[in-house]
């Protein structure tokens, strides 16, 4: 596609191809989306668009990688280091593709206690800067993250543009109209500090993420650093609470909805524990800084966080917090001992706290362990003795059959009724080729929708003829459920040659 703009720095590849629809003179947004991705469906994302091999073809080869576009016209860069590797890669594929909305379930966004934001927000100075070096508005990536502010002039306003519009394949750039020229507030300075660490984050080259086990032995270490671990392995959550406090205001974390702290569930307490999913950058900076002795950058605690990798592969059969935990061996020992006696099913069901720590802590060795308990294959028929149990079935249906002889008051005998009166229906429905008399049985003895009809109808003749009394024909329908729009043709018949039998007594 000809014409089609170059990114400036920091610019949200959803501005610059914004600012191609108004290059081509498009009003239409369809039409922007065929010239450009071929594809009307394409969503107007903000943060972690898709469809990015589609643009990476608008420039000339190997100019843009899509990593180039994710790491510098994203924001991708502030979620990427705190998921494992494996879905870093998963969303770099689905940021190249589509992903209907999965990227942002990976990534914990949908789930996060970060309030997000709702209008796209702009600097009013920094709108003068680019008009005098560019002659056009665009957006920068860092207005767009809850938290920021803009380092040199001040708060961020917010435009009159929805950053999830009802108009959902519209790219719109900003103007004087959507974003008029309004005064900045001065900013606090813990703003100013989650700003210029967002920058950090922001300006992070692509590179491998550390894992969840990495991050649980990091914060382990620090919280060791700063006296705040009771024994070998338990966390003081109390200290590291007070560690927070000193250095962060209350109403500072109530603005972002991290200020449930003292909560047996609360992000803190969490985060000093095993990692089993993802935090914010938000909730990372905050106990970062909080713990942290010096001065910090993420470039550097990434490396440290990192290094926990060589203690790692050094242990391979242990996860981190097996590592640090100094009964691991008796554990293995225990469990190892009720599965040789009573076999994998049964050591869970007598000791389930054990189980749960294992498969928690040590889910490696405790796979490897139980799979030599399991036993070998059975064929198919062999375990049961099909006949045997065809032939009981059988049985206890007749039984059943004969005390219903005289029963005109039981729900319809269907064959899936008859089976439950016997049964779990689906041990019965799922195996009827293994169980040809039972099949035979219900076949022969299940009543259809006719004859349960006249039974119902029988049971008020029967009970006309114990009163002694005579029912016009429409109370004897209400009695017994029916009309005659219900009523199947042979329930008719049954029913006109009982009142001709009537009426010749």
């Amino acid at each position: 596609m000809l014409n089609f703009p170059m990114p400036y720095q920091n610019e949200l590849i959803y501005s610059t191809v914004a600012r191609a629809g108004i290059r081509l003179a498009l009003s239409s947004p369809k039409q922007l989306l065929d010239e450009i991705f071929q594809n009307r469906k394409v969503i107007a994302t903000v943060d972690l668009p898709c469809h990015l091999n589609a643009i990476i073809n608008q420039f000339p080869s190997n100019q843009l990688s899509l990593e180039d576009i994710a790491y510098q016209h994203t924001l991708f860069p502030i979620y990427a280091p705190f998921v494992p590797e494996d879905r870093r890669q998963q969303c770099l594929q689905w940021m190249a593709e589509i992903s209907q909305g999965s990227i942002h379930l990976a990534l914990g966004i949908n789930a996060s206690r970060l309030k997000p934001i709702h209008k796209l927000r702009y600097c009013p100075s920094c709108f003068k800067e680019q008009l005098e070096l560019y002659s056009e508005l665009y957006w920068s990536r860092l207005w767009q993250i809850q938290g920021a502010c803009c380092p040199i002039h001040g708060e961020l306003i917010d435009s009159t543009i929805e950053l999830r519009s009802l108009h959902r394949h519209n790219f719109v750039t900003p103007t004087y109209q959507t974003c008029p020229p309004q005064f900045q507030s001065k900013v606090a300075p813990d703003s100013l500090f989650i700003t210029n660490k967002l920058l950090e984050l922001l300006s992070l080259p692509s590179s491998e993420s550390p894992s969840f086990e990495q991050w649980t032995m990091f914060y382990h270490q620090l919280a060791q650093i700063n006296h705040c671990i009771r024994g070998q392995n338990q966390v003081r959550h109390d200290k590291t609470l007070e560690k927070i406090r000193a250095r962060w205001s209350t109403n500072f974390l109530k603005q972002y909805n991290l200020g449930d702290l003292e909560s047996e569930t609360s992000w803190l307490r969490n985060i000093f524990r095993k990692h089993r999913k993802s935090f914010s950058y938000l909730e990372h900076i905050i106990a970062i800084e909080a713990l942290s002795n010096k001065e910090w950058t993420f470039s550097a605690t990434l490396e440290q966080v990192k290094k926990f990798n060589k203690e790692l592969k050094g242990n391979n059969s242990l996860d981190s917090n097996i590592y640090l935990h100094p009964n691991y061996l008796a554990y293995r020992e225990k469990w190892l001992k009720l599965v040789q006696e009573l076999g994998i099913k049964p050591a869970r069901t007598v000791n389930k706290a054990l189980y749960a720590w294992l498969y928690r802590n040590d889910k490696d060795w405790l796979l490897s362990i139980n799979i030599t308990f399991h036993k070998g294959f059975i064929p198919q028929g062999t375990k049961i003795d099909w006949h045997k149990r065809d032939l009981t079935y059988t049985r206890q249906l007749i039984a059943l059959y004969h005390n219903l002889i005289w029963d005109v008051d039981s729900p319809r005998r269907s064959a899936k009724w008859l089976i439950k009166q016997i049964s779990p229906v689906s041990t019965i429905e799922k195996n009827l080729e293994m169980l040809p008399i039972t099949s035979i049985f219900l076949k022969k003895y299940s009543e259809d929708i006719g004859t349960y009809q006249i039974r119902r109808l029988t049971k008020v003749f029967i009970e006309m003829k114990i009163k002694n009394e005579t029912f016009p024909r429409w109370i004897i329908l209400r009695k017994a459920g029916l009309s005659d729009e219900r009523m199947l043709p042979e329930t008719k018949r049954f029913l006109l040659n009982v009142f001709h039998d009537q009426r010749l007594s």
